[in-house]
């Protein structure tokens, strides 16, 4: 709409006498259009006149009134009085006085007459004497200069002392200003709008302004013609005390509002990380929550989720306010956080860092091997050694063994593969795998070189006798002899590296009985430990009678590497069986 135009006097006095001129003008504002058609109007009704000035050549009674005027399509000035009197003496001022206004009182007579220095009062108080001016300058006053004034003033005719007085008001230029928010609750994002709300004098409505704002005493918004301070997207921190200003372009006037304290209110807290379970372990589905909560005044407001572990984004912005991992691993664990955000990222916050270790379900596994040397034809017994989690250890779990990257015992409960007589090829890289019965957790443990040892005798082994002979009785009478071998003396014995060697037995023994079939035989065996658990020495003999009744004995010295039997023959005499 347009601006309302405002009338003014020249000279700016009222009243006048009559027969004095006056030039009425219609002023708009600097913005409006040229060329405009105006009107006039006192008391309400039109007279003639479309020009944006009205001459009253000298005036009559009847032109005293309240003048308007229209330019174009506004709307009609306020009305300005006029008034013309006769007499022998008129207090004028200006048709309407504001503050900031620079005010001059005219004590005026009639002109030919001679007259004395008039003298001005204000509410019976003498103001002071202009000299020999009629008029008097007061200076720039505000709304407390209003009041009655009057003057006296001696003028040779008649009685010849003349006062007037009249009442003046000076009114505001514009009222204090106040601060308006829109809206009346303001919440994070909200698009906020804040006023600097004053109102100008109708007689002044042309008159141009200029507003500044203040937060906390702080400035943030100079001086404009703007009454507005717009925050696009309010955040918590624009909340404080506001204040403004609004004052004339010459800052002649300026008045200042009272503070009011605007609140922004949270669209929703800061997030929290939660996870699930409290406890996570390996094999776990963990479930992490971004948790917040919206504004009782905006729970229908969407919201996007994002997370980030040890800063790297592992699921983007969604609607989902979780991030769930199916099967949590060691490598999960780290430093989670997630923001929160309106769709038009107007309003973002994010949480504070949690940290979410997930435990072992169990130790990765170790090879162990019992006996810890093993040897052909020992009996093997691997073990595929972990612990479960204390807070996992009912759980069921699944082992598997590999040599050599081949699967020598598929999956099963128990922790142990065995070898029942251990052989050159049982040596190898082993390695074993335990599970979850569905596979969630895999570990697998590091390869162990195990290596079957052959049977070797050491250069330094030595044989001797422990007992030659025992006598003991068979139901026939016959005497047999049973020989408990040890090693003596050999040369480095080892079936699988094709050395041989010999039992150094007694050259000058015999055997005798009484009696029996020719071609009789009889086999006695002893085993005897050595130095080396690896290896076990069997002698054996075997006899065959002569006719002579002395016979030839062949002693064969047994060496058992593993399951293997390798047979060293030396022949041995014996011909003396001591008593």
């Amino acid at each position: 709409a347009a601006v309302r135009p405002v009338i003014s006097f020249s000279p700016n006095w009222t009243p006048i006498f009559q027969g004095e001129s006056v030039n009425l003008t219609c002023n708009v504002a600097p913005t409006a259009q040229r060329n405009l058609e105006y009107s006039w109007y006192r008391d309400e009704y039109w007279i003639p006149g479309d020009q944006q000035s009205l001459i009253i050549q000298s005036s009559k009674w009847s032109d005293s009134g309240n003048y308007q005027c229209q330019a174009g399509a506004s709307e009609r000035s306020h009305f300005l009085r006029l008034d013309i009197k006769s007499g022998w003496l008129i207090l004028q001022a200006p048709p309407d006085v504001h503050e900031g206004d620079s005010l001059s009182l005219r004590c005026h007579s009639w002109t030919g007459y001679r007259t004395m220095t008039p003298v001005f009062y204000k509410n019976n108080k003498i103001i002071e004497s202009p000299g020999s001016e009629s008029e008097l300058h007061i200076g720039r006053v505000d709304v407390t200069a209003s009041g009655t004034y009057w003057c006296k003033k001696v003028i040779y005719f008649g009685t010849g002392t003349y006062s007037e007085e009249r009442y003046i008001s000076v009114s505001e230029l514009f009222t204090a200003p106040e601060i308006k928010v829109r809206p009346d609750q303001v919440t994070e994002g909200d698009h906020v709008t804040i006023t600097c709300d004053t109102k100008l004098s109708p007689h002044r409505e042309t008159t141009e302004l200029q507003f500044v704002f203040y937060r906390n005493g702080h400035n943030v918004q100079g001086f404009s013609l703007s009454n507005q301070y717009g925050v696009p997207s309010a955040q918590l921190e624009d909340s404080g005390k506001y204040t403004c200003e609004v004052q004339t372009p010459t800052d002649i006037v300026r008045k200042r509002s009272n503070m009011t304290l605007i609140g922004i209110q949270e669209l929703f807290p800061n997030p929290l990380i939660k996870v699930s379970p409290d406890q996570v372990t390996a094999g776990d589905h963990m479930t992490i929550t971004c948790d917040t909560k919206l504004s009782p005044h905006r729970e229908t407001t969407e919201l996007q989720f994002v997370f980030y572990r040890n800063g790297h984004n592992v699921q983007g912005f969604s609607l989902s306010n979780q991030y769930g991992v199916p099967s949590a691993q060691l490598e999960d664990s780290g430093n989670y956080t997630c923001a929160v955000q309106t769709p038009t990222g107007s309003v973002r916050k994010r949480s504070d860092v949690s940290q979410i270790h997930i435990q072992e379900f169990l130790c990765y596994p170790q090879i162990k091997v019992s006996p810890d040397q093993v040897t052909e034809g020992d009996h093997m017994t691997i073990t595929c050694d972990t612990k479960l989690s204390p807070h996992r250890e009912t759980t069921e779990l699944q082992f598997v063994f590999y040599r050599n990257g081949h699967n020598v015992q598929g999956f099963s409960l128990s922790n142990q593969y065995g070898v029942p007589s251990a052989q050159l090829e049982d040596s190898g890289n082993y390695t074993c795998e335990v599970q979850t019965p569905t596979g969630s957790v895999r570990k697998r443990s590091n390869a162990a070189h195990i290596q079957i040892q052959v049977s070797i005798l050491t250069p330094a082994s030595k044989f001797s006798f422990r007992k030659i002979f025992t006598r003991f009785a068979n139901s026939t009478g016959q005497i047999r002899p049973s020989l408990y071998l040890s090693i003596k003396e050999s040369q480095f014995l080892s079936p699988a590296c094709g050395y041989s060697g010999h039992c150094g037995l007694p050259r000058k023994s015999t055997w005798w009985s009484s009696g029996g079939a020719t071609g009789m035989s009889l086999a006695s065996m002893a085993e005897m430990p050595v130095t080396s658990s690896c290896f076990r020495v069997q002698p054996l003999m075997m006899h065959s009678r002569t006719a002579s009744g002395v016979g030839a004995i062949v002693a064969s010295c047994v060496i058992v590497v593993g399951a293997k039997f390798e047979y060293l023959t030396t022949p041995c005499t014996f011909s003396h069986c001591p008593t």
